[in-house]
């Protein structure tokens, strides 16, 4: 069973009464060795989205989140799903037909599939959490940001989230 400090309860109690009352889009910044994937993954879980898009340009964010947040009882009914595999689609249609929780990531790289991916996951009807995981390493050029910021809408909760240059990493955003 997954615990989380005191400060990280604060900060995600603090999150979720913003998502709850007046904002769709919120920063994250966070110190070093805060527990930003278990508390981010808390967030999730008390938001009880459907899907939670990891978007990151750093593509160890994914094995972070897979290896930490498969660790914790809370997460036992969550698949995690790398969109780079062939067969995501099925295997998200899958997921949520079975009653499960999503974990999907999605790599902010330049790719031919990239919008795609992006697409499929913003125009999918369930309700959605958006990560964007180390904010300020690559996530935060005009190219990574812009096709997630045109995604998002008053549905999406998004969080940005960064441990360094908070204003790098919010440049494309209205937060």
């Amino acid at each position: 069973t997954a615990g989380l400090s005191t400060k990280q309860y604060e900060v995600a109690e603090e999150v979720v009464n913003l998502f709850n009352t007046t904002s769709r889009i919120v920063l994250a910044e966070l110190c070093a060795r805060f527990g930003k994937t278990i508390w981010s993954g808390a967030v999730a879980v008390e938001m009880n989205v459907d899907v939670v898009i990891v978007a990151s340009y750093v593509k160890t964010v994914f094995t972070s989140f897979a290896t930490d947040l498969t660790s914790f009882q809370q997460f036992a009914n969550y698949a995690h799903i790398d969109t780079g595999d062939d067969n995501y689609q099925e295997q998200v249609e899958s997921a949520l037909a079975e009653g499960k929780k999503v974990f999907a990531y999605l790599s902010l790289a330049n790719g031919s599939k990239r919008q795609d991916r992006i697409d499929y996951l913003f125009d999918n009807k369930v309700e959605k959490l958006l990560i964007v995981d180390e904010a300020d390493f690559g996530a935060h050029k005009k190219q990574q940001a812009q096709p997630l910021v045109d995604k998002v809408d008053a549905t999406v909760y998004t969080i940005i989230m960064t441990g360094t240059n908070a204003d790098r990493a919010v440049a494309h955003w209205p937060v």
